[in-house]
């Protein structure tokens, strides 16, 4: 559901079909969107360089993804150089997803420039195969050494958290998920008025008034499935798409783009 006031619903799954995710940057807002399925933009590791791009034809995981292009018009491409920390592509029922495999996988982009922006929204499908504390996403490489950071993450006690930080941190959390369990998130920011939320399968479930301090949304790179290049907190899962836009979003946003994150993931919202 979509908070408006003191007004919910939910995110039917048909709300976004037609709907591309370019047009959230149609405005040239800071961000970015990564898509597996998109095999154009999914670049296999020849040795140690992320040239190779997949073809339909290509074995899945005869090679590691080294590089997963930025399709937002921003650049901001992930990389990772280390073979055996690149997370596999694969296929299943007809959905394309990165694989991490929870010991050392992870992508990381290079510095994003978020400090013209106090807001956030974030958008991933993710699936975790245990109950551990591992990052699905993190802006910079420590959320809790840095100011103007977020962090997408699976915490110990079958919880989804999204979590929001000024120079304050402040924590929403989702309960329910024992894994393995695969779910559309969302998490939304908005350091100068306060809000931290957390939406799982187009349903509010945690949006907080916590104050997050001052300052803006900082200048650092995106990590993908764990802290710091695959340094730690490693995901053991999966991850089927990732929207990030300096931007609050508004209802209709919400609700299309989760719509469409449900379609690459197989889930019902």
């Amino acid at each position: 559901m979509i908070g408006i006031g003191a007004t919910l619903f939910k995110v039917p799954t048909a709300y976004g079909q037609g709907f591309s995710p370019a047009s959230l940057f149609s405005s040239g807002e800071a961000g970015a969107w990564y898509d597996p399925s998109d095999l154009t933009k999914v670049f296999q590791v020849d040795g140690a360089t992320a040239t190779v791009p997949w073809t339909s034809g290509d074995i899945l995981d005869a090679n590691r993804v080294g590089k997963l292009v930025d399709k937002s018009g921003n650049g901001n491409d992930l990389v990772q150089t280390t073979l055996t920390k690149c997370p596999a592509l694969k296929l299943v029922d007809g959905l394309y997803f990165l694989e991490f495999d929870g010991t050392d996988d992870g992508l990381r982009s290079a510095d994003i420039n978020f400090t013209g922006t106090t807001t956030m929204s974030v958008f991933s499908g993710a699936r975790k195969e245990a109950d551990e504390i591992a990052v699905v996403a993190e802006l910079s490489n420590t959320f809790g050494s840095n100011a103007g950071t977020f962090r997408l993450a699976s915490i110990n006690g079958n919880i989804w958290r999204y979590s929001s930080k000024g120079t304050s941190g402040v924590n929403a959390s989702a309960t329910g998920y024992t894994p393995p369990v695969t779910s559309v998130l969302t998490g939304l920011s908005d350091i100068a008025n306060d809000v931290t939320t957390i939406r799982v399968d187009g349903v509010q479930k945690a949006s907080l008034t916590t104050d997050q301090g001052t300052g803006s949304f900082g200048d650092y790179p995106l990590n993908l499935g764990a802290r710091n290049n695959g340094t730690l907190l490693h995901l053991e899962g999966r991850v089927y798409g990732f929207i990030v836009r300096g931007v609050l979003s508004n209802a209709s946003e919400i609700a299309s783009t989760e719509a469409y994150i449900a379609g690459k993931t197989g889930v019902s919202i």
